[in-house]
């Protein structure tokens, strides 16, 4: 019997539309994320429901719909969307059609699917699409480019090339999209951007003033190196002085000169700080901030768009009597700064961080109508309003309409609730003028329906006078009666998750475990264990500096230009302020924005944050100085997160000062043991393939280039050659120096420990796995120490305020790589440059050497290495109707899977992918798992001959039969094709 070479590792990808319902009336379809495939449920006609069979599609399915007796099924993670035949005993998947990364819903209007994705994906670039509007490049350099994907198929002829060729594909002035909504008369498709930001961006800190405007430094203007004057910006391009204060914490500690988070003003067009003064010339773009975008379903075009309807859209539905368009969302609260109580600077986020609300836009009208739906909380009251709580709604995601327009349902997965909303009170704006009668959760919550297990999608079928909700965390389809809104039934549903990992997931969304008044949890940022993709200034000014103990390997390269140079080197003026306070073993307090960083992808990787300063805390400590020393202990430092429960959601419990303390409280224990969980589970939630790097591993041309020097011989950053001065420690380091990458441990950019890259404190290194995430910011001043900018004049409309590196202020990272550190010592400046370009930073044969390099380090960045293959996830169905393309899909996926590959997570040398073959044969449902080493499939019934790869292919295309190739996760093919309870006893044998 076959086993998991490794531990389990999931993905946690978000249920969008998990439910649906057959046109009779009599299946209910819920798309099982955890498990891989659609489940198919007979509906009574009282709304009793009992499983009838179970398909296999792709990698986490996340949404279902249902057009002519065909179940579509969005593939999260196969970028794919699964076809089933409804009316074939048993269902069968017919068809699989491709599409862009990762997507996510799915409806119908016209005739046509329309279906949401990112705006990358191997697919994008197949060639029988060169000739679909929209298919091609997805030119991740290009400013002002839409990223917001709709892939539109006819819903009758998905044409006949590989995957299906789409009639368009749309791409709006947005981010990544999520959710759909479809208008009464079919005629208006609503599509909505899941991080689609709040109009705050972060002026780099290299382009502010020096200092705080509260000392000697920042207490008066500067003009910005380029002189540019954005629009509406002081003039002659100044800014009004230092950071904001204060510039020292209670203790009086000085703080680091960090960047600043800046948010745009509608009315007078600036782009102010938290005190209101205009930093518009730090900032070279524009954010039109568009969320919601109508289509026209006729003419496939874009007809409208609807701007502020909160900062993380979720689900969208319309009224079936007015046609509002009700958007669930978060509005994220980051242009206020700091964690903790808020006495010495007057400021704090705890407690507030994302409120939850529904968006009520009417087309007709042009209006966007924000509804917080926590109206009833007291946020000065930052712990002690326990009691609201049971009021409060926190992450609302899936919403459905009643027939006669007058309620609105929503599934909220951080509160274990379905919200009952009257529609008219969300429209009105008399209900939310403070007279008379109003919106009131205290209310209203007497009609929420408590849903154990964090309800995450519903369905309302009215004809059975039943609520259908998809619980996430204990992976069941729940009854809820309509009358008198009790539970009728709750059904498991199978799965692949374990229980220990499961166990853990309600952590993550329990805003009621999490905060005292019950609208806070690590998911109001950590968007499904992911980002929200913007910079918050968390930094605590009533705590007090920590000391930072971990491993860093390059320390004496901080010291090169001191000990080269001499004490005017520009680097070695730095390190007077380094931190802060000018030690470089500082942990400051005030640490300035920070980018809200995946949760996903961090085993192997040591200490978390962007300084690795939960490499100290509540559970304790790492103290190792080499990599040798280091347990890498990233549960530890996982758990060290325990803090922010109190200082940050507002947790009403007092922690002690470590898990040492005697006489701890019950809360404190429970407490505890509840993170531990959360560990366990999030610490095996992996980053998804790469989906820019080629289907088999290759890197492009010029990423390659990249490659080359990153890996290679040539130094990025230091010296040329070692000084006898520093001993034996070497003066200098190429790219991998400091961003291990070592497949056998994990390492993927990191290996845990912290380095100076020239900026103002000390970081930890990077992992570098998912860049290709954060692209669409254009627009960065020229700063001190930084070749020319290419994006310094102002770029115009962008579609996100927040880029790379740690505070997110980097717009590109061609422009990081213009930093002096890496500047060619072979080269003198450019014409009209001087020192204060860093052209003058490195003397000798280091650095970049050119631009063709510098880009080729850049595209290597977007296609870097990975715990997973890109072909992880890809699948095709192969049947009578499949062309050649289809079979040589099947050839790569066969090679690929015979490919050796080095994963720790995957347990070390594994091959690409595990290749396994499901469907139907001969009217039965039916497993092939395709042996590397025989290069035959061997079947899930044990007596049965081994098959060649020509044999299978030609079993698969008898008239009835279907097979879907899927190169599932190395280590759990055997399970998905072979021996689903891994009791030895192989699935075809168990069913005789």
């Amino acid at each position: 019997m076959a086993q998991p070479t490794a531990s389990f590792i999931g993905f946690e990808s978000a249920p969008v539309r998990p439910i649906a319902k057959t046109a009779d009336g009599k299946r209910l379809l819920v798309a099982n994320t955890s498990n891989n495939s659609l489940e198919i449920f007979a509906l009574g006609e009282d709304g009793a429901v009992s499983h009838q069979q179970s398909v296999a599609v792709g990698l986490e399915p996340v949404s279902v719909a249902v057009f002519n007796n065909k179940a579509w099924v969005v593939n999260h993670l196969s970028d794919s969307v699964s076809l089933v035949n409804l009316t074939a005993k048993p269902a069968v998947v017919e068809r699989t059609l491709l599409v862009g990364d990762e997507p996510r819903d799915i409806v119908f209007a016209n005739n046509k699917a329309f279906i949401t994705t990112a705006h990358r994906g191997q697919h994008r670039n197949y060639a029988a699409l060169a000739d679909v509007d929209g298919a091609g490049d997805a030119r991740l350099h290009r400013p002002g480019e839409g990223r917001a994907d709709v892939w539109i198929f006819d819903a009758n002829d998905q044409g006949g090339t590989l995957g299906g060729k789409p009639v368009k594909i749309l791409s709006m002035f947005g981010d990544t999209l999520r959710g759909l909504a479809v208008s009464p008369d079919n005629k208006t498709v609503y599509a909505g951007v899941l991080n689609s930001g709040n109009q705050t961006t972060a002026v780099h800190e290299a382009v502010m003033c020096y200092g705080f405007e509260d000392d000697e430094y920042g207490a008066y203007p500067c003009q910005v190196l380029d002189g540019i004057t954005s629009p509406n910006g002081l003039a002659q391009g100044e800014l009004p002085g230092g950071r904001t204060a204060p510039g020292i914490n209670a203790n009086g500690e000085y703080q680091p000169w960090t960047s600043m988070i800046v948010k745009y003003d509608e009315i007078s067009g600036q782009w102010l700080d938290s005190k209101g003064r205009n930093f518009s010339n730090g900032v070279r773009f524009h954010l039109p901030d568009l969320d919601v975008f109508a289509i026209d379903s006729e003419s496939l075009r874009e007809k409208n768009a609807f701007s502020h309807v909160g900062t993380t859209l979720f689900n969208l539905a319309v009224n079936p009597v007015s046609g509002a368009v009700y958007v669930s969302n978060t509005d994220a609260n980051n242009a206020t700064r700091f964690e903790g109580e808020g006495k010495f600077a007057g400021s704090t986020l705890q407690g507030n961080i994302a409120q939850s609300r529904i968006t009520v836009i009417s087309p007709q009208k042009q209006t966007v109508k924000p509804r917080h739906l926590n109206r009833h909380i007291d946020y000065s009251d930052l712990k002690g309003n326990t009691g609201v709580k049971q009021h409060s709604l926190s992450t609302p995601t899936q919403l459905a309409v009643s027939g006669d327009g007058q309620t609105l349902y929503s599934a909220v997965i951080g509160s274990d609730k379905v919200a009952i909303l009257p529609t008219w009170q969300l429209e009105q704006d008399s209900y939310w003028d403070g007279e008379n009668e109003e919106f009131d959760p205290i209310i209203l919550s007497k009609d929420y329906v408590p849903v154990a297990g964090g309800p995450a999608g519903l369905l309302l079928d009215e004809t059975s006078q039943s609520l259908f909700v998809f619980t996430r965390f204990d992976n069941s389809l729940v009854r809820i009666d309509l009358t008198d809104h009790s539970e009728k039934q709750r059904v498991p549903m199978n799965t692949l998750e374990p229980e220990d990992f499961m166990a853990g997931r309600f952590m993550l969304y329990d805003a009621n475990r999490s905060s005292s008044n019950g609208e806070s949890s690590c998911g109001s940022c950590h968007i499904y264990g992911d980002t929200d993709h913007l910079s918050w200034n968390l930094g605590n000014p009533d705590a007090a500096n920590g000391k930072n103990p971990q491993a860093f390997p390059t320390e004496h390269l901080t010291e090169l230009g001191c000990l080269l140079v001499g004490p005017e080197d520009e680097s070695c003026q730095l390190l007077d302020i380094i931190n802060g306070d000018g030690d470089r073993r500082t942990f400051a307090s005030m640490k300035g924005p920070m980018g809200t960083q995946t949760l996903r992808g961090m085993h192997n990787h040591g200490h978390m944050h962007w300084r690795g300063d939960r490499s100290v805390g509540y559970f304790g400590e790492e103290n190792g100085q080499t990599l040798a020393e280091k347990a890498l202990d990233e549960k530890t430092s996982f758990k060290n997160f325990i803090v922010a429960f109190e200082g940050l959601l507002g947790m009403d419990i007092a922690l002690p000062a470590s898990v040492n303390a005697a006489d701890k409280s019950p809360d404190v224990v429970s407490l505890e043991q509840d993170i531990d969980k959360f560990a366990d589970f999030m610490l095996r939630v992996a980053l998804p393939p790469n989906p820019i790097r080629s289907l088999d591993n290759s890197l492009s041309v010029s990423a390659q280039t990249g490659a080359d020097f990153f890996h290679g011989a040539r130094r990025a950053d230091g010296s040329a050659e070692d000084t006898p001065l520093n001993g034996d420690s070497a003066d200098g380091v190429n790219c991998q120096g400091c961003h291990g990458v070592d497949h056998e441990q994990g390492f993927y950019g990191t290996r845990g420990e912290i380095a100076h890259g020239g900026e103002i404190q000390i970081l930890k290194v990077p992992q570098l796995r998912n860049l290709y995430t954060r692209v669409g910011m254009f627009g960065l001043p020229d700063r001190p120490g930084f070749l020319p900018s290419h994006t310094k004049a102002h770029q115009g409309d962008q579609i996100r305020g927040f880029g790379f590196l740690h505070d997110g202020a980097t717009d590109q990272l061609v422009n990081f790589l213009k930093g002096a550190v890496f500047d060619n010592g072979e080269a003198p400046c450019p014409q009209g440059l001087d020192e204060r370009y860093g052209c003058h930073f490195n003397v000798g044969a280091i650095g970049i050497p050119d631009e063709n390099t510098r880009q080729g380090l850049v595209d290597y960045m977007m296609e870097f290495d990975n715990d997973l293959a890109p072909i992880v996830g890809q699948q095709i169905t192969l049947n009578r109707h499949a062309g050649e393309a289809v079979e040589q899909r099947v050839a790569l996926f066969e090679q690929r899977a015979q490919i050796p590959f080095t994963s720790k997570i995957l347990g070390g040398t594994v091959t690409e992918c595990d290749l396994i073959a499901l469907g139907n044969i001969d009217g039965y449902q039916r497993g092939y798992f395709y042996e590397p080493l025989s290069r035959e499939y061997r079947s899930d019934s044990a007596a049965e001959e081994k098959l060649t790869s020509a044999q299978l292919s030609t079993l698969a295309k008898i008239a009835g039969n279907n097979l879907t190739y899927t190169c599932t996760v190395p280590g759990k093919g055997w399970q998905s094709a072979l021996d689903y309870d891994l009791d030895g006893i192989l699935n075809g044998d168990e069913e005789q």
